[in-house]
């Protein structure tokens, strides 16, 4: 069953709710003027706090996921919690504030339990280049769910909030699958006479370049519409599609990936830098609209080229049993980056008195990624083959 169809299936299925935490975001303004008391920036909680929450979630799920939980029953609850927790507010149109937030952060910590096995589970159940097309495969999954979960969340908000927040009953098209998910073989964390292997500083070093990217990333994703609406390239709708291009190059990059790391190998990360590299610059010293079509586009493909090679090396570096922890480290790292991005680059701008131009984030971020694709390509580790285990 190790290469059957429905593990596939199943085990992608655990990346199409991955970017689920984003269904409520075209419901925010509707919120608001349902709780016209509460200030904005609590407002904006109902979607932040479930990423906060998604953290420690996301690393006690790895610790604990194949050797003290199996995976499957750690799916389950963090699944439970998920539908449970992201289905509540519809209701909950007559509670308070505060009793919506704590289902979201119930939602968060479904969302984090989940996150960390998906590619645990390609790593336990597939080799080689199986194991490169499903870690491919599973960006394309996660991009698709998270254009239709917006999508619908969207949608379903034009009626009334709450419902927006039904759409995260599609979690049960997960849950259901990964009922009949089989369990990875329990890989013993040493063999007899060997010492407990300890984590690879390698983990963290991945986790801190992960973080930087996603802190770099961050400003195009929540910059975007202000930049166009500013500099006269077109509205909300513009800004929209703009946006939808670095799904659709997530997409894109998924479904090559598999192609591109057999040919490049652990350069497959450097490849992405560069094309992180031209999307800001696009984006950063573009003046019209096709060049922020192409600065998204690109930056989509190079994300896509960058994670699934992150999670190959992961594969190669640590003991099988590390796996889920090495999983969730990194995994926490993407969302506190995220998180700390606005933080950063405000501290950035203040000290180099940027604070009024919009794109300075971009000409940060076009600078760091191309020095640091150049640096990859000169540190790289010497043994490429490793990533390919048989």
């Amino acid at each position: 069953m190790k290469n059957s169809k429905f593990l596939k299936i199943a085990v992608l299925s655990v990346f199409f709710v991955q970017m689920g935490v984003g269904t409520i975001t075209p419901a925010i303004a509707n919120i608001a003027a349902a709780f016209p008391t509460v200030p904005f920036t609590t407002l904006l909680l109902v979607s932040t706090l479930a990423v906060l929450m998604s953290v420690p979630a996301t690393l006690i799920s790895g610790r604990l996921a194949g050797s003290v939980v199996k995976y499957k029953t750690l799916l389950i609850i963090g699944m439970i919690l998920f539908i449970g927790g992201g289905v509540a507010p519809y209701f909950m149109a007559t509670s308070s504030f505060t009793a919506i937030l704590i289902v979201r952060a119930i939602f968060g910590i479904g969302l984090g339990i989940t996150v960390p096995l998906g590619a645990a589970l390609i790593i336990a159940f597939f080799d080689g280049e199986e194991r490169a097309k499903m870690m491919g495969l599973s960006n394309v999954v996660a991009n698709v769910g998270g254009i239709l979960f917006q999508m619908l969340g969207g949608i379903a908000a034009t009626a009334s909030w709450e419902y927006a927040f039904l759409i995260h009953g599609l979690g049960i098209i997960t849950l259901i699958l990964i009922l009949f998910l089989p369990e990875p073989a329990k890989v013993p964390a040493q063999a007899a006479g060997e010492e407990k292997p300890k984590l690879p500083g390698s983990v963290f070093g991945f986790a801190l370049a992960i973080f930087f990217i996603m802190a770099l990333i961050y400003p195009m994703l929540v910059n975007m519409s202000t930049i166009i609406a500013t500099t006269g390239m077109g509205g909300a709708a513009e800004a929209a599609l703009v946006l939808t291009m670095f799904t659709v190059g997530g997409m894109l990059g998924g479904l090559i990936f598999a192609k591109v790391f057999a040919i490049f190998k652990k350069n497959s990360l450097a490849l992405g830098l560069a094309l992180l590299a031209v999307a800001m610059t696009s984006i950063g010293l573009g003046n019209s609209i096709i060049f922020m079509y192409i600065g998204t586009t690109l930056a989509g493909i190079g994300f896509a080229f960058i994670i699934p090679t992150v999670f190959m090396d992961l594969g190669a570096a640590v003991h099988p049993s590390q796996m889920p922890t090495a999983s969730g480290i990194v995994m926490a790292a993407l969302n506190i980056g995220g998180f700390c991005s606005a933080y950063m680059f405000a501290f950035l701008a203040g000290i180099m008195g940027m604070t009024e131009n919009i794109k300075f984030p971009f000409y940060v971020s076009l600078t760091v990624f191309a020095l640091a694709a150049v640096a990859y390509l000169l540190i790289k580790p010497k043994k490429n083959g490793a990533l390919q285990p048989e």
